[in-house]
């Protein structure tokens, strides 16, 4: 490997780069983007997730019914006058996309390329919107599973947005759902204790944080107020797939909490209705595909 010729080297890179969204130069000469004057919400890809027949079944739904068993992989940034918040944090690690593109394993514990695709990292596609992970003011997970919190270190010197059961069951002994690789720098960030129900992260009520615990004990989902697009919810694992609500389908037995789940969909499906907030399902394959990207963005 030490004695490839120049022109081999160049060409390798080169093609690392076109796969990383030209991560290279990205990193290297990233413009810084303006605060916007009114909040902006940004769709990332952070790839997706090949589920067969039994991961389907476990949400009580079958692939018959859902069409598409694919789950959509989608990172979210919101761009307010007042900061940014990223929210959910993919399914593989920046650098383990980037060894994989070269060969290489990268992080050994990290679910296979067969199974989480991630065509571009997190970063670069940051970088693209004059972004970088390090400028970011605050960063919150719907939960910390790993298809949620992949990128997590890369915002460690950002303030984290937590809640103490979520932390707590982080941090937990023996805790085989979570992947601690892949947020263990962030024991120590800086973080804000969310204790209520409710969060409002700017002050003005456009960007909320509300409890939603079962799939997790600290899950919880973004409620984004915008000008021209409305109220949504960025839903995390509320549901996995949309016939699980419209089928009114039972939590899977897989959730941290059966009775808690149950009981966050009906408090959510009321708020859904009486706030006239539309929901929008993380892994919905179908939708999501449906999104404006970023650089495009809803506002």
């Amino acid at each position: 490997m030490l004695h490839k010729t120049s022109h081999s080297w160049i060409a390798a890179a080169s093609l690392i780069a076109v796969v990383l969204g030209a991560d290279v130069g990205a990193q290297s000469s990233v413009k810084t983007a303006a605060a916007p004057e009114r909040v902006r919400l940004y769709v990332l890809d952070c790839g997706l997730i090949n589920v067969n027949r039994a991961g389907t079944e476990r949400y009580n739904v079958t692939p018959e019914e859902v069409g598409e068993t694919r789950f959509s992989v989608p990172c979210f940034l919101i761009a307010h006058p007042r900061g940014t918040l990223m929210w959910d944090l993919g399914v593989v690690p920046d650098d383990t996309v980037e060894a994989r593109a070269r060969g290489e394993q990268g992080n050994p514990t990290a679910t296979p390329e067969s199974t989480t695709p991630v065509k571009r990292t997190l970063r670069s596609q940051l970088a693209e919107l004059g972004y970088e992970p390090e400028g970011i003011t605050y960063f919150a997970f719907s939960h910390a599973h790993g298809d949620h919190v992949a990128n997590a270190n890369s915002f460690a010197a950002s303030t984290w947005l937590a809640r103490p059961a979520e932390r707590a069951f982080m941090w937990q002994d023996g805790n085989a759902r979570v992947n601690r690789t892949y947020f263990d720098r962030i024991a120590m960030s800086k973080s804000v204790i969310l204790e209520q129900d409710e969060y409002d992260v700017f002050g003005d009520a456009s960007v909320v944080i509300k409890s939603a615990p079962g799939h997790s004990p600290g899950h919880q989902v973004l409620v984004l107020d915008l000008a021209s697009s409305g109220r949504i919810m960025l839903a995390g694992d509320l549901y996995h797939y949309p016939q699980e609500r419209t089928l009114h389908r039972q939590p899977p037995a897989t959730e941290f909490s059966v009775e808690q789940s149950a009981a966050s969909r009906a408090m959510i499906e009321e708020y859904l209705r009486r706030t006239g907030t539309e929901i929008w399902i993380e892994h919905d394959f179908v939708a999501n595909a449906k999104l404006k990207k970023a650089p495009d963005y809803y506002d």
